[in-house]
């Protein structure tokens, strides 16, 4: 029986995106000839790289995907259905590439399920009521039609260059879930949420994937922030209000000016203010959208031998929450959290998706354990306008560093392509090959 020896992690460089690639190395062939399993976790970017460092262009990343996994792919993970964690999906190389490649399973969270949002005026859908019933449903369809309001507005000429890039960012990508849905199809997809079966042990011999999260609305609510008042006040309040303002939000940030003439003076300042409060508005509900996308991200422990790595997309607290809760009250989950060998860090370093309390584990590993490996795939300058908002987040970089041995692609300044790190399964610690 072929036993799996090594694990090999490369970080590609996407600039501000996810792009991993996790290969099995066994030691002996499988049943299929071949000696080795390779899973892909996201493949998307919404920024090049900055100056000096490889551009990150989904043609050239798709070519080394192919090299890499020697012409064969095995699993695709997207975390969740943000652009710069699937774009290379709707990039037309990166579409021919995955389809060649021929993965043969599709993991992704439960919102992603096609047929979920169709059913949300069903009491249930056809899925273990405790886990996954009408609440999760209408979730999921408040989702997309939140992204479709979305749609409309940032398609509006003339649109403020900053409420456009935001909105962008949250729009569906529809042909890379074309692309995921087909790659899908005939039983190949898994939607997932927290402590389903990943069914994923034939596929992958030999590795355990424990889905921590997201949670379903069942599970715990909170991830789709619920409020003591109205369970779905904030969603709905986002699709109400982005609806309505789709169809005047540019005034007073594109140029254009009002049907009537108003002059120069108090009347006028006073409606440029008002132009623009709407503006900030509208922009802080495409960043609640933001956030809601991001708690429905994947949050993937997985385990081989005497290596683990966690992988949690951007799952924020409200997606973190759940097992959270369960660390004082299961101390196995906790000592595996604890001990893990490799992180794939959050949300590109951002300040609210590395919770305080994993954190905390880690300060406390014991110095005979394997020094802990952390990958950060960002770019600076992308998000946030001061120290408190940046992303990556300095204050969480240094915590980071003094508990883990933190590469990140922007320290990729001589133009390399990707990071490649390796660890044994006898336990590591995952080395970075030169």
């Amino acid at each position: 029986m072929s036993t799996v020896v090594r694990v090999r992690i490369r970080m590609y460089q996407v600039g501000f995106g996810d792009c991993f690639l996790m290969s099995l190395e066994y030691d002996a062939p499988l049943s299929d000839g071949r000696a080795e399993r390779h899973v892909l976790v996201d493949y998307g970017s919404t920024r090049s790289a900055r100056e000096h460092r490889a551009k990150g262009r989904m043609s050239d990343v798709a070519k080394l995907i192919a090299e890499h996994t020697h012409g064969e792919l095995d699993v695709v993970v997207l975390t969740h259905r943000h652009k710069d964690h699937l774009f290379g999906f709707s990039d037309d190389t990166g579409d021919t590439t995955i389809r060649d490649l021929r993965p043969k399973l599709v993991l992704r969270p439960w919102t992603e399920r096609p047929d979920l949002s169709a059913t949300a005026d069903n009491p249930a859908v056809a899925a273990p009521a405790s886990a996954l019933g009408s609440a999760s449903a209408q979730f999921a369809r408040n989702l997309s039609e939140a992204q479709a309001a979305v749609d409309h507005l940032g398609s509006r000429p003339g649109l403020h260059a900053a409420l456009k890039a935001a909105a962008e960012e949250q729009l569906k990508n529809t042909d890379a879930i074309a692309l995921l849905d087909d790659l899908s199809a005939d039983g190949r997809g898994r939607y997932l949420y927290a402590g389903a079966d990943p069914d994923t042990a034939t596929v992958l011999p030999g590795l355990t994937i424990t889905v921590l999260g997201p949670p379903t609305v069942e599970q715990d609510p909170r991830v789709a922030k619920k409020r003591d008042d109205d369970p779905q006040y904030w969603m709905l309040a986002l699709r109400a209000s982005l609806h309505h303002a789709a169809a005047d939000a540019a005034y007073g940030a594109s140029g254009a000016e009002p049907t009537v003439h108003i002059g120069p003076g108090p009347v006028r300042w006073l409606v440029d203010r008002l132009a623009q409060q709407k503006l900030h508005s509208v922009t802080r509900l495409v960043r609640k959208l933001d956030d809601a996308l991001n708690n429905t991200s994947l949050v993937l422990l997985m385990e081989v031998g005497g290596l683990s790595m966690l992988f949690p997309g951007d799952a924020q607290i409200e997606d973190w929450q759940f097992t959270l809760d369960r660390l004082p009250h299961e101390p196995e989950l906790r000592r595996r959290l604890a001990e893990i060998d490799l992180y794939k860090v959050g949300h590109h370093g951002s300040r609210n998706a590395t919770p305080r309390s994993l954190h905390a584990l880690w300060a406390e590993r014991p110095a005979t354990l394997p020094r802990l490996t952390a990958l950060m795939s960002t770019r600076p300058d992308v998000h946030g306008s001061t120290e408190a908002t940046a992303v990556p987040r300095a204050t969480l970089v240094t915590a980071l560093e003094q508990v883990a041995s933190l590469i990140s692609t922007d320290d990729l300044d001589q133009g390399e392509a990707f990071v490649e790190v390796v660890a044994d399964t006898t336990g590591g610690p995952f080395a970075r090959v030169p």
